[in-house]
């Protein structure tokens, strides 16, 4: 089993239930296949770097990205990536294959970098046993 991930962008003038739609019939397009998904990541709306052009929509700024991380076999990525075509309200995806599990998106625990301690930790203090 070879493992992917699968980055989507959807504009904003497609409705929400038609978006949960379209994950589950990847989904099933998926599990179909003989494939394992393992996780779909909503990773929010983002703006594009230039406008994008759909015929069906016209000119888009922003939309909602979502991660889909999944195993399967070439044909289910071919499979993956048909549905994921011809549909109205996906604008871009891309399906990479993932060679190492460390390579997964993970979401980052916090803004800011977290800060070492300024000391070490105080190892010189031992509780006391007891004396019977």
């Amino acid at each position: 089993m070879v493992f992917y991930e699968t980055l989507i962008l959807i504009h904003a003038k497609f409705p929400p239930n038609e978006t949960k739609l379209l994950m589950r019939e990847t989904a099933r397009v998926i599990v179909e296949r003989d494939g394992a998904l393992f996780r779909i990541l909503d990773l929010g709306w983002r703006h594009t770097a230039k406008p994008l052009w759909k015929k069906e929509v016209g000119h888009i700024f922003y939309g909602r990205w979502y991660s889909l991380i999944w195993g399967g076999g070439p044909k289910a990525k071919q499979e993956v990536e048909e549905t994921l075509v011809h549909n109205t309200g996906v604008v871009r995806q891309l399906t990479i294959p993932i060679s190492r599990p460390h390579k997964f998106y993970s979401n980052r625990s916090t803004y800011y970098p977290l800060i070492k301690p300024l000391t070490p930790p105080l190892t010189h203090h031992v509780p006391m046993q007891q004396v019977e």
